[in-house]
C-alpha cells in the first residue's frame, strides 16, 4: 500500500518520499534550468512574474 502525499504541505524541508517521488522528472527539468540559464536571466524571469500584465489587445 502506497502513502499518499501532499508534497506542498508534506515536503517543506526536502523531499519525504526520496527515489519513490511521482514528481522527480520536475526536479531534473529545475536543475537543468538552473544549471544552463544565467544568474541575470533566471533573475529577469523572477522580476517578470510582478509585473502588471499587458493590456489587451484591441
Amino acid at each position: 500500500m502506497s502513502r499518499q502525499v501532499d508534497c506542498q504541505k508534506e515536503c517543506t524541508n526536502g523531499c519525504i518520499l526520496g527515489d519513490k517521488c511521482p514528481n522527480l522528472e520536475y526536479l531534473a527539468k529545475a536543475r537543468k534550468l538552473l544549471a544552463e540559464t544565467s544568474i541575470d536571466k533566471l533573475i529577469e524571469i523572477s522580476d517578470s512574474r510582478f509585473l502588471p500584465p499587458p493590456p489587451p489587445a484591441q
